[in-house]
């Protein structure tokens, strides 16, 4: 069975078979700790595979047939579907034409399509409770969030961990729709049309070739209406639905607020769960000095640990949606803001720490080693770090090789927020993991200080709270459902 011959295939299935399927198997891979359970995926089918058969469901047009997938004759069929998707060959990333670029866009729509929804729901709810409930003289992301969305963000998070925990205990029909009727005043927010997603994914995703690869709008609009009725295809994403996808759809076309929310919530979130480490006799946010050429600003967050320094500069930053088609001008754009904010660091850090401004209050004479500094971006975007600090050393005009190259390689990582998250909520020592990595050559370029290790302590007691307070969102959700007549 040809990938190419798919959409030609499935008009011949209803829409609400193809919907039923999706679901089925979406239920399979859902977990409560984490977006999807990495340990199933080995025997289901892939969460990003499926999210290719809705897409393609969906995009067909007029079904002109009424088969389903029922039975042992039907779940053969959509096992053949299923291995044409997941034998799909993306013709950039295998050509060999680009044999010099395989490795790079390999890492990008793997990196981007596979580990996001692998990333702890805990933690990501810790971020976005945090992020939507910040306000200062300067914004208030709760009046921000209400005015879009309509309800408080505890609402949106409520449904999500309902519907959440509610697939994985494959709760009634009845139940779903229960939900459906109680949370009608925010799911308006997450449904579109079938005709209308069509509309949308057209323009990021413009041919066949994209589509396994490629954003879907499911992220932003999990639930699909078509003649009258509602549809949840992916509840595998619910998560992610009400939590990262409603901060793109907040700041999405607003660069003014967006810088605003970098400025003013990415930053005092980072200054907030590095102080929670208790690992930093001082943390310091941003402020104005002035140097022989004017006002300038430090970086974003300044910490010292004893006779270590670590400087960190926050960039809002999201993977464009072109990113994942693998358009070179999105990759370039991509690699030249994050070489250009090295390059930031890498001044402050040899430049203008202790000779411009000094931001502690104990006086420190810091040994040019033991200066560590961080991008930390909100999402990944999986370009290789070798490329980015080849590109950054090329705008200092560093020579490969030297000291102030590797200085620039071993002393200064781009990090995204959720590595970040990581070490803080799993109790691992930043200042350790940046020295063991500044002493190991072979891992300057790794996205993150850890790799795959996971500390042996328990998680901090905020996110214990989080998962308690999740566990007894359904707890009473449980009740209610009692109350109302459910057994």
């Amino acid at each position: 069975m040809e990938f190419e011959r798919l959409p030609i295939l499935l008009k011949r299935y209803a829409f609400g078979a193809k919907m039923s399927i999706a679901q089925k198997n979406s239920m399979e891979i859902m977990n409560f700790n984490k977006i999807v359970d990495s340990e199933k995926l080995s025997s289901s089918h892939l969460p990003w595979e499926l999210e290719t058969f809705a897409l393609l469901s969906i995009s067909t047009g007029a079904e002109y047939d009424n088969q389903n997938f029922n039975g042992t004759k039907g779940e053969r069929k959509f096992i053949k579907i299923m291995d044409a998707i997941r034998n799909y060959q993306h013709p950039k990333v295998f050509s060999k034409s680009e044999e010099d670029n395989l490795f790079d866009y390999f890492l990008i729509v793997t990196g981007l399509t596979q580990f996001p929804i692998q990333e702890d729901t805990h933690y990501i709810t810790y971020r976005y409770q945090y992020m939507f409930n910040f306000k200062n003289e300067k914004v208030s992301m709760p009046e921000e969030f209400k005015a879009k969305f309509g309800a408080e963000f505890r609402e949106y998070l409520d449904l999500g961990i309902i519907l959440n925990l509610s697939f994985m205990a494959r709760n009634h029909p009845k139940v779903l729709d229960y939900i459906l009727i109680k949370y009608e005043h925010i799911i308006k927010y997450l449904i579109i049309e079938r005709e209308n997603f069509n509309r949308l994914q057209s323009k990021v995703t413009t041919d066949i070739k994209q589509y396994l690869y490629g954003f879907k709008y499911f992220y932003q609009y999990p639930f699909i209406s078509y003649n009258e009725k509602t549809y949840l295809p992916l509840p595998h994403l619910i998560m992610h639905s009400v939590t990262s996808s409603l901060l793109f759809r907040l700041t999405e076309g607003d660069d003014k607020f967006r810088n605003v929310f970098g400025k003013e919530v990415l930053e005092n979130y980072l200054i907030h769960i590095i102080k929670l480490t208790n690992q930093f006799e001082e943390v310091k946010g941003d402020f104005r000095y002035q140097s022989k050429k004017g006002g300038k600003d430090t970086l974003d967050v300044m910490a010292i640990n004893k006779d270590y320094c670590f400087m960190i500069d926050s960039k809002s930053m999201v993977p464009r949606l072109a990113l994942r088609n693998l358009a070179i001008e999105t990759i370039q754009h991509t690699i030249d803001r994050l070489a250009k904010a090295v390059v930031q660091v890498y001044l402050h850090l040899t430049e203008r720490l202790t000779k411009e401004y000094y931001p502690f209050s104990r006086e420190v004479q810091f040994l040019p080693e033991n200066i560590f500094g961080a991008v930390i971006i909100l999402e990944e975007s999986y370009i290789r770090r070798e490329v980015v600090m080849k590109k950054a050393a090329d705008l200092l005009n560093l020579k490969h090789k030297t000291k102030e190259y590797q200085f620039l390689c071993s002393n200064i990582k781009i990090l995204s927020l959720y590595s970040m998250e990581r070490m803080v909520f799993e109790g691992h020592d930043i200042i350790e993991k940046l020295v063991e990595n500044r002493n190991s050559e072979k891992n300057w370029f790794a996205y993150n200080l850890l790799g795959q290790e996971v500390s042996n302590q328990e998680v901090r007691k905020e996110i214990k709270l989080i998962k308690d307070q999740n566990l007894q969102t359904m707890t009473d959700f449980i009740d209610e459902l009692k109350n109302v007549g459910f057994n």
